[in-house]
């Protein structure tokens, strides 16, 4: 029930458009499943798959209409967040997060992720932008996973 990676792409590409036209901020999250091979090993892939709808239903209830989740591959999901500035992106990324850690999965129980966040700035492209966000989240699994790590470089 959410995007591909295509779309996201291509909307990103006109959200850079229209941010950069009318001098708004926009925000991209990206979030990766904590040890979701762990998941599908001990439980099996329809686990995973509880796991994935899970995540979705969960972020949904917190994002407007105007957002775009999209899946970008496996476990990992691309939030475009339109009029958005870091601080209230963090924010949502915090509040997903806290959702995530608090409920728990039908046979799995509880799960976490890495959010990377950041903010598109002028000049940006799309493969920059996403490349920030992934760096951004790979710090966060750096620091130990479970966590937020947000910024603009």
């Amino acid at each position: 029930g959410v995007y591909n990676r295509r779309f996201l792409q291509e909307t990103l590409l006109k959200e850079l458009y229209r941010a950069e036209r009318h001098g708004e901020p926009f925000s991209l999250i990206m979030l990766d499943l904590d040890h979701f091979k762990r998941i599908n090993d001990s439980y099996g892939h329809e686990a995973g798959d509880r796991v994935l709808r899970h995540l979705v239903a969960l972020v949904k209830k917190r994002i407007r209409s105007s957002d775009c989740l999209a899946r970008w591959g496996g476990e990992e999901f691309m939030l475009l967040l339109p009029h958005t500035p870091l601080a209230s992106a963090t924010a949502l990324a915090e509040t997903l997060l806290q959702d995530l850690c608090e409920a728990e999965v039908s046979g799995v129980g509880r799960v976490s992720a890495s959010f990377g966040v950041t903010i598109g700035q002028p000049g940006d492209t799309v493969e920059r932008l996403e490349q920030r966000a992934d760096a951004l989240m790979y710090a966060a699994k750096q620091a130990g996973r479970n966590c937020v790590k947000s910024g603009s470089v």
